[in-house]
């Protein structure tokens, strides 16, 4: 256990080295100062060092002891993971307009809980580094178009334009990246002067760097794919890599065809319950119907911010009450809910304890009509109680685990388990109403679509449009909603199937435990969340030990 230990502690650190663009979801203050090494060389030393971990932890043995199974095949799993992960990602993910790196720093650029003078500086430089960041990313995405891989010309342009709206809004006054709060540990006069320079840097520096972000964009969109190619098949090399994007997010053998059956039967086997939950409500059971008054009512739709604040605040009020009869221990953390202008429709950020963030579960009001008012509750379930918040909040304040355990990532693992709580919140009674439950049943036909539109499009060979119609003939979602899922499917390959493959495994687990004498509950999902981001495979060995 003490090798296992070792390799662990190394492991942690090097892990989050890696992506300081990922730390900002949590606010994190390691590696502050820093930017992900996107070059082709970094990303090859990554992927060597990153398959060692996973071959050291791979060659252990841990006999009986299931906490060091777990944070050994943790450790082997998120390092093949992310390794596998490094491919493309420049070029693909982190231009992509939904779910890229710009929109990651307009979302999260003032989430830092600076306390130190240190803090400030180190933010200071992240700031003066920012351009250099983006150019980074523009040399490999030039390199590799000149290699015949290349984002979508929609993706770039829209990125682009992204940037361009945030230099308007700043020149304007309204300045995203002059946001974050001043170091509080600094008398009055250091926070001014902090502020001063702050805004000095970004006015000076930074604005300049966007600039020439937006305008290489645009160059490189000229060179961009049609939406008739959006997937990976059609790029060389493409199948191959689509295969290891699938395997980092699910960690599970499992093929392209084999997943695009699954989600059309599980499309197919909603439509039975969309009949008898919103065809009462709705005075039709024909499918197509059902799917049109939920996408075209217009009564069915929120008009104000504070109604959206409202209803997710009351929903998490619900939720936390009612979580003790089904969960043994309850995170000391609290989830707080926040109306926000960026990033997607809905996500969260987990509690560190070290600096003591809570979890923050963001809700997007921006244009409050693109909110079906029926969507709402599902999704604070899934992305807060009883979904990812006790999921990562009780995993980052369970010392018994290691910190491999507590704080990283297994796609299929988290996913999965915000996904079953959509559905367990309705057996826990937390829809305020049918149409809610309806939400629950919109929620899942997008993950159910999400199975057959991901593989479509990275495995088949499907066009941006014939993924989008897809989806509008097999769920109540809008245009408008379904191009933004498409988009981030396209900039995500394999991400988007975790959320259903997961969450079917884990309800197999469950009805097999539930075969078992003397089954409760809450001893289930104690097990089910008591050993960090295992695995999928390794969970199955662990809840039924």
């Amino acid at each position: 256990m003490t090798d296992l230990s070792a390799l662990a502690d190394e492991y942690y650190a090097y892990a989050m080295s890696l992506s300081p663009l990922d730390l900002m979801w949590d606010g994190r203050l390691e590696h502050l100062a820093e930017w992900n090494d996107v070059s082709v060389d970094g990303r090859a030393r990554a992927h060597e060092r990153l398959m060692a971990f996973a071959a050291a932890a791979q060659g252990i043995d841990t006999g009986d002891d299931l906490q060091a199974l777990a944070l050994r095949d943790t450790i082997a799993s998120h390092a093949r993971s992310t390794a596998l992960h490094l491919a493309w990602e420049p070029e693909l993910l982190h231009l992509n307009p939904t779910m890229g790196a710009w929109e990651n720093i307009l979302s999260f650029i003032d989430a830092f809980p600076l306390r130190t003078a240190s803090h400030g500086d180190d933010y200071l430089t992240k700031l003066r580094h920012l351009p250099r960041f983006l150019d980074d990313l523009l040399d490999v995405a030039e390199d590799a178009a000149d290699q015949g891989r290349v984002a979508l010309e929609r993706h770039l342009l829209d990125t682009a334009r992204a940037a361009e709206s945030y230099l308007r809004e700043a020149h304007a006054g309204e300045d995203r990246l002059c946001a974050q709060a001043p170091p509080t540990a600094v008398d009055d006069a250091a926070q001014a002067e902090w502020r001063r320079e702050r805004d000095r840097v970004v006015a000076e520096v930074v604005h300049a760097g966007v600039a020439r972000f937006a305008d290489r964009l645009r160059r490189l969109a000229e060179r961009g794919l049609p939406d008739e190619r959006p997937g990976l098949v059609h790029l060389p090399g493409g199948a191959a890599v689509y295969r290891d994007r699938m395997w980092s997010h699910l960690q599970l053998d499992i093929t392209p065809e084999e997943v695009h059956a699954l989600g059309l039967a599980q499309v197919a086997s909603l439509e039975d319950e969309y009949r008898e939950v919103a065809g009462p409500l709705l005075g039709t059971d024909d499918i197509g119907e059902i799917y049109a008054k939920l996408r075209d009512d217009e009564s069915l739709r929120y008009t104000r911010a504070e109604d959206i604040v409202r209803d997710a605040e009351s929903a998490l009020a619900r939720a936390e009450a009612a979580s003790p009869a089904w969960f043994s221990t309850m995170p000391q953390a609290r989830c707080l809910g926040h109306a926000t202008d960026f990033g997607a429709m809905a996500y969260y950020s987990a509690p560190v304890p070290s600096t003591g963030k809570e979890g923050d579960f963001y809700f997007k009001t921006a244009d409050p009509h693109a909110w079906a008012t029926y969507e709402l509750e599902a999704i604070a379930y899934h992305e807060a109680i009883p979904g990812h918040h006790l999921q990562f909040a009780l995993h980052a304040e369970n010392e018994a685990l290691h910190v491999v355990q507590r704080e990283l990532f297994s796609t299929a693992y988290a996913e999965g388990w915000g996904l079953y709580t959509e559905r367990l919140a309705d057996e826990m009674g937390l829809y305020s109403s049918d149409l809610s439950r309806v939400g629950m049943l919109s929620a899942d036909s997008l993950r159910a679509c999400r199975l057959v539109v991901d593989t479509g499009i990275h495995a088949l060979g499907w066009s941006r449009e014939q993924a989008i119609q897809y989806c509008l003939e097999h769920s109540p979602l809008d245009r408008f909603h379904i191009e933004q899922e498409v988009d981030r499917y396209i900039g995500m390959p394999g991400q988007a199937l975790a959320y259903m493959v997961g969450r079917l495994e884990i309800l197999a687990l469950r009805a097999e435990a539930e075969q078992r004498a003397g089954f409760d509950i809450r001893d289930f999902h104690a097990a089910v969340l008591g050993y960090g981001a295992v695995p999928l495979s390794t969970l199955r060995r662990l809840v039924l030990a």
